[in-house]
């Protein structure tokens, strides 16, 4: 989960409600997954401005939204020398880290966000996805709970917490997390995906078939609940 974390100060050079309007745009791009027209707004705001924590930070947004994963970190790396107090930036370069795959690096960005803000929902949820990418799954799962005692209806930590469990063979644990979604979001095909695969690994196969079947129901094109149940025994 990323942070946009708008904010800093209001400067010269282009007229206020210029860079309120382009501001906006790059906000609305970013929140429709348009990251490219989101950039062109940015540039026009950053040749002002160059150094505004809050621009080089969607830059640093809009960059890992397009998978220039290493480009991104340079910017949060930027954003962080000019206000390293942020809980926000700091959660934003771990998640760069974590998309490069430096899981050790992200961990500690993400306890470096939470140093600053213990409630930060973004660094606790990412922060218990790289522990689970350590194979620290125990760890993960009470920061999971965390981040779901700060939003209940947080479905994928609730699904990642399942994911954990099953992960520990505490199937029944699982299984209770993804029917919990399936409560919530009946036509949620991973949560019925998960629910299928735990079954089928506890041995419970009649279960996992059925749960293959209504992934299917959900989204015909899932093709590994269709390899999946194709190569279950129901003899």
């Amino acid at each position: 989960m990323r942070s946009t974390g708008t904010g800093g100060r209001n400067g010269s050079g282009m007229g206020k409600r210029a860079r309120a309007v382009l501001a906006m745009t790059v906000i609305r791009e970013i929140q429709k997954n348009n990251p490219e027209k989101a950039l062109d707004a940015l540039e026009k705001l950053l040749r002002d401005r160059p150094d505004e924590a809050a621009l080089l930070n969607l830059k640093g947004v809009c960059l890992d939204m397009l998978g220039r994963h290493e480009e991104s970190l340079q910017y949060y790396e930027k954003v962080l020398e000019v206000e390293s107090e942020s809980p926000v930036y700091w959660n934003n370069k771990g998640l760069a880290l974590q998309n490069l795959g430096r899981y050790s690096e992200a961990e500690e960005a993400y306890r470096e966000a939470l140093d600053r803000d213990q409630e930060s929902l973004e660094a606790t949820y990412n922060l218990a996805n790289t522990l689970q990418l350590l194979g620290r799954s125990e760890d993960s799962i009470s920061l999971y709970d965390k981040a779901l005692y700060i939003r209940p209806d947080h479905l994928l930590a609730l699904l990642n917490k399942g994911n954990a469990l099953a992960s520990l063979q505490y199937f029944e644990d699982a299984i209770a997390c993804y029917t919990e979604i399936l409560e919530i979001k009946p036509d949620y095909p991973d949560a019925a995906y998960n629910l299928a695969h735990t079954y089928e690994e506890s041995g419970r196969i009649s279960e996992a078939a059925q749960w293959y079947r209504r992934t299917l129901e959900i989204d015909p094109g899932y093709s590994h609940a269709a390899d999946q149940l194709s190569g279950l025994d129901l003899a």
